[in-house]
């Protein structure tokens, strides 16, 4: 009896590993205790009709849009769920409408809200960034947004219009961004630039050289950040590769582009006292194989034999650990409860929101735009197992709302579920 215990024992240890295993394939976490929210960043979707490659710069612009799609499927069907997008930049090659509108066509697919950056690439038209401002939604290019305790802020170091190879790192990007840090000083805080922060001057196509005026003014940035005391991270695109450096105990880090190398997304999960940052590459093979095979291709690349692993960076810049005090204890003091949240709407066009879970408490509702833009919000009391809300009566802002996508998040002990909500 007592060797079959054993061998019970080392049959259940097996299976729990490999059932750890499957999980880790799945896209959980490292770490299995429950997190508080999880965000992908994708970058450099350089979104273009084009039958044929950029072997300059190994850009797979023959297929950017289905390149985008398998992104945006892989961010969908994502476990642990993703609460928030964010695209770091150059979601088109050349700002142009039309570019957009093939865009954002793709990027609506998201079952999550997306927080856009402008990129040097979106910003060729001259027109002000108005083409980015009209996809996004947004009535600036800079702009923040707070989610379970931490301040996010998107800058904007581009032109009014491109114009190689200057960042527009100016007195009033910095006096702005200072000024974001200081209204929450007790907030840790991430900043998405498009630009890269640190003078790394590395690229998929450029070896580390010096002297490139593209990075004047960033140093005075990088001291209003430290000056700040409380940013974790800046998270950045453009370079076209996967990099970490920690510099005065802020992470930078870079995020490949979704045409160049192997294609892969950055899943951040956020904890009461650390970030987890891992990556993925995208599901299709057909397309991660088309991608890979232009690396030995380039025209211009400093290195093409090593091109490649150059993009996709080591393991230590894919998958590490941002630290920090535990800012973050307060917003959940035990681990986040499980429920399940169903949007409907009835014959008469009455949305209703029923919430499943054994926790009761105060539920959460926002309703957001497809830009992540909250339009309302309400709290309730859930007191039995399931909940049933009149969300027309709680959330009067869907009333008149335009055509368009819009998102009902909740929120319940610790918790968050999205629900995407077309309206015709």
């Amino acid at each position: 009896m007592r060797a079959r215990s054993r061998a019970l024992e080392a049959a259940s240890t097996l299976l729990l590993l490999a059932c750890a295993a499957a999980t880790a394939r799945a896209g959980e976490p490292a770490r299995q205790e429950d997190h508080l929210f999880a965000f992908a960043v994708i970058a450099d979707s350089h979104i273009k009709v084009s039958t044929s490659d950029d072997y300059r710069y190994i850009k797979a612009e023959s297929i950017s849009r289905e390149l985008l799609a398998n992104f945006v499927r892989d961010i969908n069907s994502h476990v642990p769920p993703v609460d928030f997008t964010v695209h770091l930049g150059d979601i088109t090659e050349a700002g142009t409408l039309q570019e957009f509108t093939w865009a954002g066509i793709v990027l609506d697919s998201l079952d999550c809200p997306l927080y856009p950056v402008v990129g040097n690439h979106d910003n060729f038209e001259g027109d002000y960034k108005q083409n980015f401002l009209d996809f996004s939604g947004l009535d600036s290019t800079h702009y923040c947004f707070d989610y379970f305790g931490i301040n996010f802020i998107v800058i904007d170091c581009t032109l009014p219009r491109y114009l190689p190879p200057y960042v527009h790192c100016d007195y009033i990007v910095r006096t702005r961004t200072a000024r974001d840090l200081a209204a929450k000083p007790d907030m840790p805080a991430i900043i998405f630039s498009h630009y890269n922060m640190w003078e790394r001057y590395w690229n998929a196509t450029f070896d580390t050289t010096e002297g490139y005026a593209e990075y004047l003014g960033v140093p005075w940035l990088r001291e209003a950040l430290e000056d700040a005391g409380n940013v974790l991270a800046v998270v950045n695109g453009h370079v076209h590769a996967n990099r970490v450096e920690v510099h005065n105990d802020i992470y930078y880090i870079d995020v490949n582009a979704t045409l160049v190398g192997r294609p892969s997304i950055r899943y951040f999960y956020v904890y009461a006292n650390r970030i987890e940052v891992d990556y993925e590459y995208i599901s299709d093979e057909t397309l991660f194989n088309h991608v890979k095979g232009l690396c030995p291709l380039c025209t211009s690349c400093f290195d093409r034999d090593s091109v490649c692993a150059f993009v996709d960076g080591t393991v230590e810049d894919k998958r590490f650990t941002i630290p920090y005090d535990g800012k973050l204890a307060h917003v959940s003091r035990r681990a986040p409860c499980a429920f399940e949240l169903d949007i409907s709407r009835d014959d008469r066009g009455r949305l209703t929101a029923t919430v499943a879970s054994e926790r009761s408490g105060v539920l959460g509702l926002s309703l957001y735009d497809v830009r992540g833009r909250r339009i309302d919000a309400c709290r309730v009391y859930k007191g039995e197992e399931v909940l049933t809300v009149d969300l027309g009566s709680e959330l009067p802002g869907l009333a008149g709302l335009p055509r368009g996508i819009y998102f009902i998040s909740a929120t319940l002990g610790g918790a968050t579920r999205n629900r995407k909500i077309p309206v015709l």
